[in-house]
């Protein structure tokens, strides 16, 4: 803590100074100066000869730097190099990651582009974009981003980049110069705020609140944007730094630690996960994101929440990387807990067709139906009492589209997923909710030549009664008797000799609607009669007695 406390005021020069040969070589930049380490075999010649326009710019370096002898540097020293002394070409940024809706200058963006100076860059909501400059450094444009490209060219002899990068709204994650090899300038400005670097991994965020940056690795100088603002202050990793709206530059402070993560499963079948962690004190907030590197540059999934944990939806499939950062009260994002996860899409979860979701089936089995999956070899259904399958009542493997499991009446969910020739499974479907009922009575008929009697078996489950219809077509739109009965049998009055059709459900409570659906239609034939003397029935025609039905009068089909 004393260490930190020291740094916090000092200027970004010192700062440098004070951490000796670690940091030797091309160090950045500071106003408009190259600053330079000098290593081991360094002289004012060679330096000049590797940066500047001619070798007899030592003469220049020895003046501007107060060198004594131009062949005999202290491994260490800090040596200024004016900018406008480097001879330097056009450079160009590589679009490497591009994630949902962004462009560049109006034009949409994707992935192979190449950005020159000048060029101003908008992600939308729910968009990432990823750009890499020629010494591998890569700038990461989180979603709700706008920044333009000020500078953007490399040193002609050494090849280090001198780039200068505005965040009007937004933020910028960058891990600089990765390689080690050091950079030349490199810069993220915002309205309130620049930030100078040697090679490190920050972050810079710009709103309506005011300017933040959070040191990963490495260091940064900041500083006021506006004219005339003292030296850089050093901010060395785990600290963070901001400019709040309408004050001055604050006090590096430390970050917040890394939240403790729950594991997540080696491999999430489907495109959404639960991602929890245990709480950070002192943090008011949790920045999620999800990547497909583990650098953790090209993401694909960001959000932010007040909770200790959050859904995580909408992922591509492969070996993704989550980040989470506890989020203090001065909004500064504290260091990252990480790990790897794989997503696995394929085979895709079939089209769910029969039963269809809220659907009462009848009987003692329900049969499940699904599209076919062209990359499946075989499928696997779930069938379980609960939305979350949490106690699975049925597990079936099919070769076709279809399965029959026998079940108990009540409310069920199903679902089914492909498996591939290797027996490795898909994401499931979507669960569907189907209702199985008892299969409804099914009616036996009596004719005496004066009444119809319909009888069924008895249902405990009709404490409402039961419902007869009688009618002259198989949708029974021409009803010729629709009647409620207490008892498993009605009486009807006998209709005129002709085809008819009769089903039977157990009756809702308000005696209007069904509670079950009705057994299947059964077609009936009423024959005409004639009668004797005695009142004993006389066939006519084809209005023979079925003598299957034992004389009634009635065949059913």
């Amino acid at each position: 803590m004393r260490r930190a406390a020291a740094v916090t005021g000092m200027a970004l020069a010192v700062w440098l100074a004070a951490t000796g040969p670690a940091q030797a070589g091309p160090a950045g930049a500071e106003g408009a100066d190259f600053i330079y380490v000098v290593e081991p075999g360094d002289n004012l010649s060679s330096l000049a000869g590797r940066y500047m326009a001619s070798a007899d710019g030592w003469r220049l370096l020895q003046a501007r730097n107060g060198v004594a002898d131009p062949y005999r540097l202290a491994p260490g020293t800090r040596l200024r190099i004016p900018l406008g002394q480097i001879p330097e070409q056009p450079g160009a940024a590589r679009v490497v990651f591009v994630n949902g809706p962004a462009q560049a200058d109006g034009e949409p963006l994707h992935a192979g582009m190449a950005l020159r100076e000048a060029a101003r860059i908008v992600t939308a909501a729910g968009s990432t974009v990823t750009l890499e400059l020629p010494d591998r450094t890569r700038v990461t444009l989180p979603p709700g981003t706008t920044v333009a490209v000020r500078r953007l060219r490399t040193f002609r002899k050494s090849g280090l980049t001198d780039t200068v990068i505005r965040i009007e709204r937004g933020q910028a994650d960058t891990r600089v110069a990765p390689e080690g090899g050091g950079v030349g300038r490199f810069e993220l400005h915002t309205p309130m705020m620049v930030t100078g670097v040697r090679g490190t991994r920050y972050r810079v965020a710009a709103d309506a609140a005011g300017s933040r940056s959070e040191v990963l690795e490495g260091q940064v100088g900041v500083s006021l944007a506006r004219a005339g603002a003292a030296s850089a202050t050093a901010v060395p990793a785990g600290y963070g730094i901001g400019v709040p709206a309408g004050a001055g530059l604050s006090r590096p402070v430390a970050l917040l630690p890394a939240p403790q993560l729950q594991p997540l499963p080696d491999t999430v079948l489907g495109p959404a996960v639960d991602a929890a962690w245990q709480p950070v004190q002192g943090a008011v907030g949790y920045r999620v994101s999800v990547a497909r590197d583990v650098a953790h540059t090209e993401l694909v999934w960001t959000g932010d929440t007040a909770d200790t944990h959050i859904g995580l939806d909408g992922l591509p499939e492969g070996s993704l990387y989550l980040a989470v950062s506890a989020v203090d009260a001065q909004r500064l994002a504290g260091k990252p807990a990480s790990g790897p996860f794989a997503v696995r899409l394929n085979p895709p979860a079939p089209f769910t067709l029969q039963p269809a979701a809220g659907t009462v089936r009848y009987g003692e089995s329900a049969t499940f139906e699904w599209a076919a999956v062209g990359a499946a070899a075989s499928y696997e259904l779930a069938v379980s009492a609960d939305a979350g399958f949490a106690a699975t009542a049925a597990t079936l493997q099919a070769r076709s589209e279809q399965a029959v499991q026998k079940l108990a009446p009540g409310a069920w969910f199903w679902r089914v997923r492909s498996l591939d020739a290797g027996g490795r499974p898909g994401p499931w479907s979507a669960a569907v909710p189907f209702t199985l009922e008892p299969a409804p009575p099914v009616p036996t008929l009596q004719d005496d030549g004066d009444s119809l009697r319909i009888g069924w078996p008895a249902d405990a489950r009709a404490t409402a009664g039961y419902r007869v219809q009688l009618a002259e077509d198989a949708g029974f739109t021409r009803m010729v008797a629709d009647q409620r009965s207490a008892d498993n049998e009605v009486a009807l009055p006998r209709p005129p000799a002709g085809t008819y059709y009769v089903r039977v459900a157990r009756a809702a409570a308000d005696g209007h609607e069904p509670a079950a659906a009705f057994s299947a239609p059964q077609r009936i034939t009423i024959v005409a009669y004639l009668r004797d003397g005695q009142g004993g029935a006389i066939r006519l025609g084809d209005g023979a007695r079925d003598e299957g039905n034992h004389g009634t009068g009635v065949r059913i089909r």
